[in-house]
């Protein structure tokens, strides 16, 4: 019996150091640190963005449902309720469309093309702790501005062309999400973003003919033009590390 008790009191006292600690660190720490897979739930991209027939200029396919890896820093910069962040990603996707038309041995032909772009963005954002939040979760949205580059290519068998020159874009964003305390100091962040910004790239193929398998291949235009539009949510699942 005495043993017991002893057992129900380091017990009580341990979960109440661990109470008073993991309160210490979230009211205290400076910074976050997060690590973090996103999925992307879309993409359009414009195949022909300066064509002067509106139909063909709004014209998209999209790119549905992949993944980026992100990496992000916050600073307290008042009372644990406000926090102001950086953070960049790494966005890449690729997909087969039926979408150039060429020559094979002169004869017309609609060529089956890999499409693919990668993005980096880098994001600014405000947060703002809900009131309501506890020890063990906090719940926060936040506001900010991206900046986006990156490239976009286009294979056709041994022909890829290189992004020439590219348009950095720039846009708003808006996320919400809550940070739920796993151990101490490592909290597990669930958080939805969405975002609207429009990238245009001029490409340029090295060569417009090649060889394959004894057929001559030849493509009606060297250089053109594309748009991105990365316009669908953006769902997070990170690893956060406050210090």
């Amino acid at each position: 019996m005495m043993i017991r008790k002893y057992l129900i009191l380091i017990s009580f006292l341990t979960i109440n150091l661990f109470a008073q600690e993991s309160d210490y660190i979230t009211r205290h720490s400076l910074f976050d640190l997060s690590l973090n897979l996103n999925y992307n739930t879309g993409a359009k991209v414009y195949l022909t963005p300066r064509s002067a027939d509106p139909d063909l200029r709004n014209l998209y396919y999209s790119f549905d449902g992949f993944l980026s890896y992100a990496f992000e820093i916050k600073a307290n910069v008042w009372n644990s309720t406000v926090f102001i962040g950086l953070g960049t990603e790494h966005l890449k996707t690729s997909s087969y469309l039926y979408s150039v038309r060429g020559l094979v041995n002169n004869l017309p032909r609609t060529f089956q093309v890999e499409e693919g772009f990668q993005i980096y963005p880098v994001e600014f954002l405000a947060y703002y702790i809900f009131p309501f939040s506890r020890d063990w979760y906090r719940a926060y949205m936040g506001a900010g501005l991206g900046i986006y580059h990156g490239n976009y290519f286009r294979k056709i068998y041994d022909l890829i062309s290189e992004s020439k020159v590219n348009r950095i874009d720039y846009g708003i964003l808006v996320n919400a999400g809550i940070d739920i305390s796993l151990i101490n100091n490592l909290s597990l962040k669930l958080e939805m973003k969405f975002r609207d910004p429009e990238l245009e790239f001029k490409n340029e193929f090295p060569k417009t003919e090649t060889i394959v398998n004894g057929n001559r291949i030849q493509l009606f235009e060297k250089t053109f033009y594309t748009k991105i539009n990365l316009d669908g949510l953006n769902f997070i699942l990170g690893l956060n590390y406050r210090f």
